[in-house]
């Protein structure tokens, strides 16, 4: 049997009639009548009554009519789905991010792929830059999203965003935006910072512009998580340096100053592996055309 057999035979059991049926199909009606009987021959079941002059459907063509509507829908949505999926428009993408990102651009992506992709998935993994770069070389994500990071040989990259930094203080502290002069203000400070994970970008950037102004800072306490370094400096135990962005959707007792001399932007990175780059291109062109609109 073949599907066109039996998406006829579905037309036939909604007509009851073999003229309309064969008007609605572009049929002649001896090759339907010749299908119908090929079907019920090799199912071993007769499917429609035809004693009296109007066909009716047996209990068997009955069962069987349901069973292959089901099926015949599961095929048409398969098919569908196999499109998207071949299109990046369906399945799943494995998405490592820096806790920042869920802060920045993570929330409006899966939003944006709610609305245009729904049969779009994303996996998502937290971790630093250097965790990320390690699952995305082992396969165990497809992209991931990293700030300031020196991509390693094997990765290819591409631009997300970059912003302006800003220096985040307990709201009482001395330094304001009247009095703030430079990150040379700073320099007596106590800070909370992320890890530094020696030859992954992110923390040695803010060092780095941080050194630029004559002086180490005097980290006090490190935290790989954004929530935590930012409630650490609520409290009143430092100061810290972030992107702009990232404290988008925080309500707590901070303020902020932008940082638009400092001479450096934080720089998002959307990173993949690079001899997967033909496999995932439906996805990569997906993630691209969203950043393009962002």
């Amino acid at each position: 049997m073949t599907i066109p057999q039996l998406e006829n035979f579905l037309v036939l059991t909604e007509t009851l009639n073999f003229r309309k049926a064969c008007e609605h199909i572009y049929i002649a009606q001896p090759a339907l009548s010749r299908q119908i009987q090929q079907l019920e021959q090799e199912i071993g079941a007769q499917l429609f009554d035809r004693t009296k002059k109007q066909i009716k459907l047996t209990p068997a063509g009955t069962y069987f009519k349901k069973e292959v509507f089901n099926l015949i829908h599961h095929l048409k949505q398969a098919i569908k789905m196999t499109a998207q999926v071949h299109n990046g428009k369906a399945g799943e993408i494995r998405i490592g991010h820096a806790s920042s990102a869920m802060h920045t651009i993570l929330p409006e992506l899966l939003r944006y792929m709610e609305q245009e992709v729904p049969n779009l998935k994303a996996g998502l993994v937290e971790g630093s830059n250097e965790l990320i770069f390690n699952k995305l070389m082992d396969n165990e994500v497809d992209f991931g999203f990293v700030p300031n990071a020196f991509i390693p040989e094997g990765l290819s990259s591409s631009t997300a965003y970059k912003e302006n930094y800003l220096l985040i203080l307990p709201k009482d502290h001395t330094i304001n935006k009247a009095n703030f002069k430079d990150l040379k203000d700073c320099a007596k400070e106590k800070w909370i910072l992320h890890p530094q994970a020696e030859g992954f970008g992110y923390m040695e950037e803010i060092l780095k512009i941080l050194n630029a102004y004559g002086y180490t800072p005097n980290i006090v306490h490190r935290s790989p998580n954004t929530s935590s370094v930012l409630r650490m400096v609520e409290a009143g135990l430092g100061i810290t340096m972030m992107g702009k962005s990232t404290i988008k959707g925080f309500d707590l007792n901070l303020k902020t100053i932008e940082l638009k001399k400092a001479g450096k932007q934080l720089d998002m990175k959307l990173v993949w592996k690079t001899e997967r780059e033909s496999e995932l291109k439906p996805f990569l062109d997906f993630l691209k055309q969203y950043l393009h609109l962002r």
